[in-house]
């Protein structure tokens, strides 16, 4: 296989990553804001609206291992292509949606379409760095995801100013204009044996992917999004509950999440995983996620709770870049295959955590919070179990990718 280009080289292909992850997530978080009300329209009920969320979620969960798959067999970049295409069709559809079932049957598709964009644009970036790179790398593409994600519901929030439709055929067209700069710019990478041998497996490289040693991973980024995903849904009622929060004060609170978690995923991964390796700063994101989880569970005032998030957005944020990095480092498999199952995980894990989160947080609203925490402590107690524990475990970043020529 060809040897990574230099890191210069790199800079035109990772920031149109960057751009598409980051344009994706705009539109998904365009729509966040006029959803319940958009749902509503239609008699939903609580259930139902629950029901548009898990079901965005459950779909990425059943679809990306097999868009992993089709990224190693056929490559990435039509993979990519086709997902965001898609991904702009179902928004259309649901701005245009008559009922509440043609609604859910449009996120529904939605969610199978767009779970294809990240674990191709994170096999792209897989295949153009080299591995003591990849961790800062996976931070930048965190980066765009968490910030998009925070830019998204402000523009939508205004479009829906101009109607309840306009989020949806906003969302579409931040699909459309990422389509035209991944056609243009990014380069399908060469193909390395890795990528060969899972080609060859098909859909098999889907359970010979959690038979493998990467299995611990794909537990890890369970734990780590299913917590995430229940500090996100029961934040705003906790803070209501907990200190008399306004909403503004709410927004506020959400905002210094994902702000935090983008400076971290920009500024600290890289160095972080370069000093450390990813499975110590793996091991730091899920010891201090807990110690943050614990502090906003014992928070009595706004101020409390800011910084006790403070300290789990951090560390949060240090958790997936990391985790994907040492996947695509040490795995045997293709890097599509790989990260698509991984990518499961994710989504099983924000299908999971608000339900979890719901059902504790009625018997307590700490309890949620103290729940999630001693689920990354025992993340945390897994580190020792990590692919490529020690350095010298991991072939790739001292002889390269393996070949079968």
């Amino acid at each position: 296989m060809p040897a990574p280009a230099p890191a210069a080289d790199l800079r035109p292909q990772i920031r149109i990553l960057f751009g598409t992850v980051f344009i994706a997530m705009i539109g998904f978080g365009i729509v966040m804001p006029i959803l319940p009300f958009y749902a509503r329209a239609f008699g939903a009920s609580a259930v139902e609206m629950g029901l548009l969320v898990t079901g965005w979620a459950g779909a990425q969960f059943i679809a990306a291992p097999v868009w992993g798959v089709l990224a190693d067999r056929i490559g990435r970049k039509p993979v990519l292509v086709a997902g965001l295409a898609g991904y702009g069709i179902t928004f259309v559809g649901m701005a245009l949606a008559p009922t509440y079932a043609a609604l859910l049957a449009a996120r529904v598709v939605g969610g199978l379409l767009s779970s294809s964009v990240l674990p191709s644009g994170q096999a792209i970036a897989a295949d153009l760095t080299r591995p003591e790179d990849r961790g800062a790398v996976m931070g930048l593409m965190g980066a765009a995801f968490g910030l998009g994600f925070v830019v998204g519901p402000a523009i939508g929030g205004l479009a829906a100013l101009l109607g309840p439709e306009v989020p949806f055929y906003a969302a579409a067209a931040a699909s459309g204009l990422a389509l035209p700069l991944v056609a243009r710019w990014v380069r399908e990478p060469a193909v390395d044996a890795r990528q060969k041998r899972a080609a060859r497996l098909g859909l098999g490289g889907i359970p010979a992917s959690l038979r493998s040693p990467q299995r611990p991973l794909y537990l890890m980024s369970l734990a780590a999004t299913a917590g995430g995903s229940s500090l996100f849904s029961m934040l705003g009622y906790y803070a209501i509950d907990r200190v008399g929060a306004d909403p503004a004060t709410v927004g506020l609170l959400f905002t210094a999440v994902g702000l935090g978690s983008v400076l971290t995923q920009v500024l600290l991964v890289g160095p972080a995983t370069r000093r450390w390796g990813e499975a110590r700063a793996i091991e730091v994101g899920f010891v201090g996620s807990a110690l943050g989880f614990v502090g906003i569970a014992l928070a009595a005032s706004v101020p409390g709770i800011v910084a006790a998030l403070g300290l789990g957005a951090v560390a949060q944020a240090l958790l997936r870049p990391s985790l994907v990095a040492l996947n695509s480092r040490t795995t045997r498999l293709g890097y599509g295959t790989s990260l698509g199952v991984q990518t499961a995980f994710d989504s099983l894990g924000r299908t999971l955590g608000p339900l979890w989160a719901g059902a504790l947080y009625g018997l307590d609203p700490r309890a949620p919070f103290v729940g999630a925490a001693v689920i990354y402590l025992a993340g945390a107690a897994g580190g020792g179990r990590l692919p490529g524990r020690r350095p010298e475990a991991a072939p790739e970043a001292i002889r390269g990718p393996t070949s079968e020529r």
